[in-house]
């Protein structure tokens, strides 16, 4: 089953997520894509240090064009090679079809 969740920290909305089963994927603005995100996921099931509020794919769409999950080039510029080369990442497309083929 596939959940989008708006990931805060108070005032700072930091990532659109979907959890999909037990893995959790953030939107990277700066590749375009969900990257499976480990830091994120601990933090959902253990530490819950952010904020996690359900969200629909409308409201995923806008906060995506809203800049929500782009990140500092220089700051992540480690974190951003290994997204670039992520083989695995899905486009949100297939996370939003996914979101309506469960709720169908």
């Amino acid at each position: 089953m596939t959940r989008l969740l708006l990931v805060s920290q108070g005032d700072r909305r930091l990532w659109v997520a979907a959890l999909v089963d037990e893995d959790l994927w953030t939107y990277v603005g700066n590749t375009g894509k969900f990257h499976r995100n480990e830091g994120v996921r601990d933090d959902y099931f253990m530490e819950n240090e952010a904020e996690y509020r359900d969200i629909g794919i409308a409201e995923a769409k806008r906060l995506i064009a809203d800049g929500v999950g782009l990140v500092d080039e220089t700051r992540l510029a480690d974190s951003l090679e290994r997204w670039r080369s992520d083989n695995d990442a899905m486009d949100p497309e297939i996370v939003f079809a996914s979101m309506v083929a469960d709720l169908a």
